[in-house]
């Protein structure tokens, strides 16, 4: 673990593709299953397209191996002051734009309550939008605005683990760390905000963050392999209990049906693609146009949801139901392009110096003290 870790950070186009199609299938889960199985957010039926992507929720899963596998990369070498900065000026700046725009949308545009396609996925408060604009609102005990904004608790608790290993040192004992933490994923099972240690350890995804991690020291030789592989081996197993134990959630939820086998299949098949990836078995660095899916994976994911739904309820009935797929789709496409150059690389910029800045005045000011 004390081996310098590579000083140039490449980008594997790989992963960009890998964390597009993971957006993708989520999108079409939400579009094709979710929104008509459940909340009537959908009026719109997909009953052949719906059998299939009733499993692009495991998109999910993919998300959290690639966050695991991208954050341990940035937070190496790091400070947890350069950390801290490098996740807001990912996170906020497309999060504020899109949670503005969701609202506005909403408010103006959404079902009215009681109405037909109102759920509680589309209660649009000012206090909750005020809430959700923080990204702390389930720490608050608010609702998400958007269907989509839970995983970014998820995501925030990450990161605060991770800040805690750079601020006491403890990268170097990475390896016993991600080991205790499997031992109590076993213990916990699928275990969501039950208790403040299944809130601060995830549970219920803890082993994709954690086969990320390792994927990492893996491809950085961080350790000793026949350890890594071991612990891979057991985050794959429990990652397939845990998705077993959703699906048995889902199944209740959306009254239908999820086959063990395919859930099984597509975990093992993540696990073998991001193996076949560090090893530089499957190379994609020719394609420097994946960047580009890359770059608009988030914004993409951000948008979708509680928008679609809305004009799938203005438009459905209005259009052929494949031609009001295609559009809408379409058009997140579009909104994600013009919200990553328009707001992410137009603003990250100034939000990272003004960070910076303030962050400097604090130094100063503690010091004068």
């Amino acid at each position: 673990m004390e081996q310098e870790v590579r000083s140039q950070r490449l980008r594997y186009h790989e992963i960009d593709l890998l964390r597009f199609l993971a957006a993708f299938v989520v999108l079409l889960f939400h579009y094709t299953f979710r929104g008509y199985a459940a909340d009537q957010l959908n009026p719109v039926h997909y009953p052949l397209l719906g059998k299939i992507f009733k499993y692009g929720n495991l998109g999910v899963e993919l998300f959290f191996i690639i966050s695991g596998y991208v954050v341990l990369m940035s937070a190496y070498n790091k400070t947890v002051r350069q950390f801290f900065i490098s996740r807001v000026v990912r996170l906020y700046p497309a999060f504020w734009a899109a949670c503005t725009l969701t609202f506005c949308v909403m408010y103006l545009f959404g079902p009215a309550k009681g109405t037909p396609g109102w759920s509680i996925f589309m209660d649009a408060s000012i206090e909750k939008y005020i809430l959700n604009m923080t990204m702390l609102q389930q720490f608050f005990g608010a609702g998400d605005l958007d269907g989509v904004y839970w995983t970014l608790s998820y995501e925030i608790i990450f990161y605060f683990l991770i800040s805690l290993f750079l601020a006491y040192q403890l990268m170097r004992y990475l390896v016993l760390i991600l080991s205790i933490w499997l031992l109590y994923s076993a213990y916990a099972g699928f275990a969501m905000f039950t208790s403040p240690f299944a809130t601060l350890l995830l549970p219920a995804y803890s082993p994709f963050f954690i086969a990320g991690m390792l994927f990492y020291l893996l491809q950085q030789n961080m350790g000793k392999a026949k350890q890594l592989y071991g612990l891979l081996l057991v985050s794959w197993v429990l990652g397939i209990r845990h998705s077993l134990a959703h699906a048995t959630w889902d199944a209740r939820y959306y009254h239908t049906t999820f086959s063990p086998l395919v859930i099984g299949t597509l975990i093992s098949l993540f696990y073998i693609l991001f193996l076949l990836i560090i090893r530089r078995k499957v190379n994609l660095h020719r394609y420097k146009w994946l960047s580009w899916l890359g770059s608009l994976t988030y914004p993409l994911y951000l948008l979708h949801h509680n928008l679609g739904f809305i004009l799938f309820q203005r438009l459905g009935g209005k259009l052929d139901k494949y031609v009001l797929l295609i559009g809408i789709i379409l058009f997140m496409l579009l909104l994600s392009y013009l919200l990553h150059v328009y707001v992410e690389k137009r603003f990250t910029p100034y939000l990272r110096g003004g960070i910076n800045n303030q962050l400097n005045r604090l130094d100063r000011a503690v010091s004068s003290l």
